[in-house]
């Protein structure tokens, strides 16, 4: 039988998870459905964590100053994060899909790969089916929604997933590349840099289907380390298996184009604020610490500089995580625009010997 495999997203999860726990709390209205935000504190300054459907229409936008937001919409509602039940939301859904599915792979906090096994096609029979039944059960149980996005391997399952939102399913099989996939303009395109699209839009690359029949050694004369990637993904290949090994990584990492070349401070640093939170509920959901911090940025000349530190004791919050990034930023920033900044955290350690380091 064909292969089929099943990307699970939340949808908007921090703003979702935020909304389901004011609605445990008994408050009335739920502000998915209204113009509202997740904010994170930064040096006495506010930002946007996470946004609505409706904040997001109008054009509120993570990392944005929430004074931004409130100048855009002076009436948008803001609730603070809360990492703790972040982790308890992520843990309810991925529980759910572990005891359904043999082959499961944990993504990131709020999205996974399930393999829709042969002898499931064999006893449930529509794929699609079984996603909206998967979607259905996660809406009810845990009071949050997902997109599901159906392919024949991963990478076609995670862009089937990017398709219309919210609470929705979509298929992206072989025999429907040359109608949902080709079309697509190339920065919609999973593993495509931003840095990279200017470079695709002088060779004439604007969408998936010119970068597709683009040849080979172009590509690489042009692109570099990343052709490759490039290439199979227009092609749709990717042979990689639905395994768990989100515990065994001994490095995770955060990055972002800042959207803007700038040289504000603030706005550089809401970065790292949305890293560290991240990161540490990566870290909490897998009991682990970590003892080397390290940042990066990067500048107009496309120079990319690097910062790290290590510890003598491993600590896993993101108030920690987020002081030690500043600090480091701080050290290693030249005062030039930047437009590319990134946070990384290795040498992951057992979260135990933090409490023997304690005593």
């Amino acid at each position: 039988m064909t292969r089929i495999v099943f990307h699970i997203d939340v949808n908007s999860a921090f703003l979702s998870w935020t909304a389901k726990q004011v609605l445990e709390m008994w408050y009335k209205t739920d502000i998915r459905g209204i113009v509202s935000v997740v904010w994170v504190e930064e040096t006495r300054k506010w930002f946007v964590l996470a946004a609505s459907q409706p904040a997001k229409k109008l054009w509120i936008k993570t990392t944005m100053r929430l004074t931004d937001a409130r100048r855009i919409y002076p009436w948008v509602k803001v609730a603070p994060p809360d990492y703790n039940y972040y982790k308890k939301c992520s843990d309810e859904m991925m529980d759910i899909l572990k005891k359904k599915f043999k082959l499961f792979q944990q993504y990131s906090i709020d999205e996974c790969f399930v393999e829709y096994t042969e002898d499931m096609q064999q006893q449930f029979w529509d794929p699609v089916n079984v996603a909206n039944e998967i979607r259905e059960y996660i809406s009810k149980k845990c009071w949050f929604t997902v997109n599901i996005g159906i392919g024949n391997n991963k990478f076609l399952a995670k862009m089937a997933s990017d398709f219309e939102k919210p609470n929705k399913t979509h298929t992206l099989y072989q025999n429907e590349i040359e109608e949902k996939l080709w079309p697509l303009e190339i920065w919609d395109l999973f593993g495509c840099w931003r840095e990279t699209e200017p470079k695709l839009r002088k060779m004439g690359i604007l969408s998936i289907w010119d970068l597709a029949r683009m040849d080979r050694a172009t590509l690489k004369a042009r692109l570099w380390n990343q052709w490759t990637i490039l290439h199979d993904f227009s092609h749709w290949i990717d042979d990689s298996k639905v395994e768990d090994k989100y515990n065994d990584r001994k490095c995770i990492w955060a990055s972002s184009i800042t959207k803007i070349d700038t040289k504000d401070r603030d706005y550089i640093l809401s970065f790292y604020e949305w890293f560290a939170a991240e990161l540490a509920i990566s870290l909490k959901d897998r009991a682990l610490a970590w003892d080397i911090i390290t940042v990066h940025v990067r500048y107009l000349d496309f120079s990319t500089k690097s910062h790290q530190r290590k510890l003598n004791n491993s600590i896993n919050t993101p108030e920690e995580i987020y002081n030690y990034a500043r600090d480091l930023f701080d050290e290693l920033w030249n005062k030039e625009e930047v437009n590319l900044v990134g946070l990384s955290i290795g040498w992951l350690k057992d979260d135990r010997f933090i409490q023997q380091w304690l005593f």
